[in-house]
């Protein structure tokens, strides 16, 4: 009967102990998962922020281009239009004007 409670305090002590570190090590990894949650949601942030840097960075070339696009096109499609560049005097010869249209063509 002896060996039956020394070996029932052998399981108890053991079942604590193991207890005792089990809870000590949940609170290690609850702390380490909700840290690396923590890292992962300003990863996050900083790549939305690179994308923004980067998105930003065409755009201020866009509110520059873009209008003197426009102002281009409109000159470009004026020439096509009309078929010619000089409309005040006589135009040029038939095959200036063909590779004059189609440079501006390829150039638009």
């Amino acid at each position: 009967n002896m060996d039956g409670s020394v070996a029932q305090s052998a399981g108890v002590f053991g079942w604590n102990y193991n207890r005792a570190n089990f809870k000590f090590d949940n609170g290690q990894r609850w702390a380490r998962y909700t840290t690396g949650r923590k890292m992962a949601m300003a990863q996050a942030g900083m790549f939305r922020e690179d994308i923004t840097d980067l998105a930003g960075v065409s755009m201020g070339k866009l509110k520059i281009f873009g209008p003197i696009y426009g102002i281009v096109m409109t000159v470009c499609i004026t020439v096509f239009v009309e078929g010619r560049s000089g409309l005040k005097f006589p135009g040029p010869p038939v095959f200036i004007s063909q590779i004059y249209l189609q440079c501006l063509g390829v150039g638009m």
